[in-house]
């Protein structure tokens, strides 16, 4: 069964597992305006990404880029990733919220919708990237 999932593009992988991770994020950000009142919806929208972050953060190193290296230092680069994520999540909701009177579920469906594009580059390029060896490092491999 991975043998077929790791034949399927990594874009296609990305976006069928940020989709699942964004309903999840939804279900949360939902589940926790209908337990303490949608009017702290920042508040609730900052407690969601955290949680969040520990499931995405496993699925995209493990099932998109199978990404050998540092746990830590790619948590921590997607931890980067998604706090400017965060941020303009923080202004999408708000403009929609505040200034067009969306529903902030509905709000909050568009806005993680928005970024999957973004962080789909963010993590290939910055979280996930496998920097090739040096040339000295090659060397010294070639006559270690």
């Amino acid at each position: 069964m991975l043998k077929f999932w790791f034949n399927i593009d990594e874009r296609i992988r990305f976006a069928f597992l940020a989709s699942i991770n964004m309903f999840l994020r939804f279900l949360i950000f939902a589940l926790l305006c209908f337990l303490f009142s949608a009017r702290n919806y920042q508040v609730l929208l900052a407690f969601t990404w955290f949680i969040s972050s520990f499931i995405a953060f496993a699925s995209y190193k493990f099932l998109v880029f199978s990404a050998a290296g540092n746990h830590l230092q790619q948590y921590l680069k997607s931890l980067l990733i998604w706090i400017f994520s965060y941020v303009i999540n923080v202004f999408i909701l708000q403009y929609l919220i505040e200034t067009l009177a969306w529903s902030p579920y509905y709000a909050q469906a568009l806005a993680i919708t928005a970024l999957l594009i973004t962080n789909y580059l963010l993590f290939k390029h910055f979280a996930f990237h496998h920097h090739p060896k040096s040339l000295f490092a090659r060397l010294y491999d070639f006559f270690d």
